[in-house]
């Protein structure tokens, strides 16, 4: 599926409408350049699993790895941006999984890519099963 954002609203608003949809198991990369709005994706995802009130996305570039619990169980959030070799299979099957800079994870059933178009227009193309029954 292919999508056009033409605004970091657009993109929240299609994470959010993805994360109503998933069940709670799926494992999805995210692929773009630096400001394509990968965490802004994630921020929206959260929203729509019903994110638990107190908690605020924010990119795990530092942290490697953030969790927040919401109303459908755990949101792992993950950036491979500075370390490549970190060991996900832990946290397979314990919540929907979010990688950022995820390329080269083999494990990724579906994947989320942004291309930049303009200052704030972006294209996203899903890819993957998690993404059936989205529109």
């Amino acid at each position: 599926m292919l999508f056009v954002s033409n605004s970091s609203e657009d993109t929240l608003k299609l994470g959010e409408k993805l994360g109503r949809s998933l069940k709670g198991d799926e494992v999805i990369c995210l692929i773009g350049d630096l400001g394509a709005g990968k965490t802004t994706f994630v921020k929206g995802v959260a929203l729509g699993m019903g994110i638990d009130s107190g908690y605020q996305v924010r990119s795990p570039t530092f942290t490697i790895v953030n969790e927040y619990p919401t109303k459908k169980g755990k949101l792992i959030h993950v950036d491979l941006y500075r370390v490549k070799d970190i060991d996900l299979s832990e946290f397979v099957g314990q919540g929907v999984i979010l990688i950022e800079w995820g390329e080269e994870v083999e494990f990724c059933k579906c994947k989320v890519k942004f291309e930049i178009l303009d200052v704030d227009k972006r294209r996203i193309h899903l890819e993957g099963a998690c993404f059936d029954g989205l529109i």
